[in-house]
């Protein structure tokens, strides 16, 4: 059996020592990131810049806290050997020299085995970040496909936390990599808008991995590969694939392959729209060779970390996840239950329960960190903490007590006329609840942006149609979204619309078209539904066929 062994790759830019333990689950500050998740609700003028829904959302150190050191895990390209060392989550530096062993089997528990190696050898008692490229399945909740050669997420990291004792987070090998060099490598060279906005890591060697940044977070549940899943095909038919030349002097064959990763890239930049993207692989490797033959109007810059990326991005990611399943976790003992729950379903013993929880010194009120998480852990995120505090504080003495938390809730949140779910369950539960009553549903993804261009057209419809009951999902929220809306509702691109009544789908489609949203509503609302106070005499139906023609013609 093979042992890990102790190696200087990463003791040249050791800063620091190891802290040795998991940070406590206490958030004392909110995500620095500014709201990315789209207003879906009817939020008064006063408190539209201040919330907006979406997933759960955990705090984070502030910035002048001490350093968290965790161990990233990487396996190379080959699956055979594993790499670790002690990173400084927040500055991506080395905290000491890191260690090595082989992979002897590629399931749960051979990563586990190897991993726990490794820990021993390192003496590690602190969190673990592992990162595995082409090992995991890419949504969570999956089962792993022994066809594909992929392991689930959750099987792998609950064996590694059997096998080390630690506090175990796993992620793709594109997400580590896109972490890291967004993180300390090529994204610092990008202008402040595009690192902000959304960024596309493609990870292009024998594979083409991708991953998708949104203000400096993984995208959850991204799919993206789909689209590049016939590159490995590619690459076993040498006839068809152009490969990495050989010889650095060869024009021909690096045009030849800059077209080729070229043709992927323009795919991906017309579905995503990303504001950057960044090339890792042996692709990024010989970007000088490549860059300039690349006709992709989105920018793109070369990765510059190299092999570590995968270390520091595996810690990076590690730190992120971490911290928000701990709030997860607290959110769920205080509310009493193990799914996420969205804001309007929150009862005013749970929304006590999850006050008490966050107020951390048990003083009766909460100060302005604690708002933040607590605010954010129940699916409401804040632009403006601060402005947040101040709306809040009606008597002006610095804190927020739960009538006013309560309150504010009450009023803004709990009465939005748009209702976001976060699980299946919770649909399920929807469709019996209202019957008979039509409902609207949007399916969009976090990073979807019609999607929150479109969200202020759909406010304004659901504001006129009281008679309907509208509901937002975002489709890549968790495991349970991603199957309603890919296995179930069979969403392909978002935003998509659809009509149902009493349990059954009447409308579908796909498309941030204002218009042809009003005229599937009035094509299925009934003469009693229809708000004639507000929108006066009800128009003439348009069926679908005729609407088609009319699309044709226009």
């Amino acid at each position: 059996m093979a042992t890990a062994r102790s190696t200087a790759w990463a003791s040249s830019t050791a800063r620091g020592r190891s802290r040795g333990g998991a940070v406590g689950a206490a958030s004392v500050g909110l995500r620095a990131r500014g709201c990315v998740k789209r207003v879906v609700g009817a939020l008064t003028p006063r408190c539209a810049p201040l919330a907006r829904r979406g997933a759960v959302t955990a705090a984070v150190k502030d910035e002048d806290d001490a350093s968290e050191v965790v161990l990233g895990v990487y396996v190379n390209a080959s699956a055979e050997d594993l790499r670790a060392a002690p990173v400084d989550a927040r500055t991506g530096e080395f905290a000491k020299a890191g260690a090595s062993t082989k992979l002897e089997a590629r399931t749960a528990r051979g990563i586990a085995e190897a991993v726990a190696k490794l820990v021993g050898t390192l003496e590690w008692r602190g969190r673990v970040g592992v990162s595995l490229p082409g090992l995991l399945t890419r949504v969570e909740g999956e089962v792993g496909n022994a066809r594909e050669g992929t392991l689930a997420r959750d099987e792998v990291e609950a064996a590694c936390r059997t096998a080390t004792g630690c506090d175990v987070s796993v992620a793709g090998g594109a997400e580590a990599c896109g972490a890291a060099e967004l993180k300390f490598g090529a994204g610092v060279s990008l202008s402040q808008d595009a690192r902000e906005g959304l960024v596309m890591f493609c990870m292009v060697g024998g594979r083409f991995s991708t991953a998708l940044f949104e203000h400096g977070e993984v995208a959850k549940n991204f799919e993206g590969e789909k689209i590049v899943d016939s590159w490995s095909d590619d690459e076993e038919d040498g006839a068809r694939a152009a490969k990495i030349p050989l010889n650095d002097d060869d024009a021909e064959g690096w045009s030849a392959y800059a077209a080729r990763v070229n043709a992927y890239l323009l795919k991906l930049s017309a579905k995503y729209k990303p504001d950057a993207i960044i090339l890792g692989g042996k692709a990024g490797e010989n970007a000088d060779k490549i860059l300039d033959k690349l006709t992709c109007e989105t920018k793109v810059a070369a990765g510059t970390l190299g092999f570590v990326a995968g270390v520091k991005g595996a810690a990076v990611l590690a730190s992120q996840q971490l911290d928000a399943r701990e709030t997860l976790s607290q959110v769920r003992e205080a509310i009493g239950l193990e799914t996420g729950v969205s804001p309007q379903y929150v009862t005013d013993e749970q929304l006590r329960s999850v006050f008490d929880k966050f107020d951390a010194n048990g003083s009766g009120v909460l100060e302005l960190s604690e708002l933040a998480a607590a605010t954010a852990a129940l699916n409401v995120r804040v632009d403006d903490v601060k402005r947040l505090m101040d709306l809040l504080d009606y008597d002006n003495n610095g804190v927020v007590s739960f009538q006013e938390w309560q309150r504010w809730w009450e009023s803004e949140i709990k009465n939005e006329t748009i209702t976001t779910i976060v699980s299946q369950d919770e649909w399920e539960k929807l469709q019996k609840n209202e019957r008979d009553r039509l409902i609207c549903l949007e399916v969009g993804f976090t990073f979807c942006r019609p999607c929150k261009a479109f969200a202020r057209k759909y406010e304004k419809i659901a504001e006129e149609f009281p008679a309907i009951k509208f509901v937002f999902m975002n489709g890549n929220e968790n495991g349970s979204t991603t199957v309603l809306a890919r296995d179930v509702l069979g969403i392909k691109t978002t935003p998509s619309f659809f009509l149902f009544r009493s349990g059954e789908r009447l409308h579908f489609h796909s498309g941030a078209k204002e218009e042809r949203l009003r005229n599937a509503i009035n094509r299925h609302i009934r003469d009693e539904e229809w708000p004639s106070t507000l929108l006066g005499d009800r128009p003439p139906v348009i069926s679908e066929e005729e609407e088609a023609r009319l699309r044709e013609n226009a």
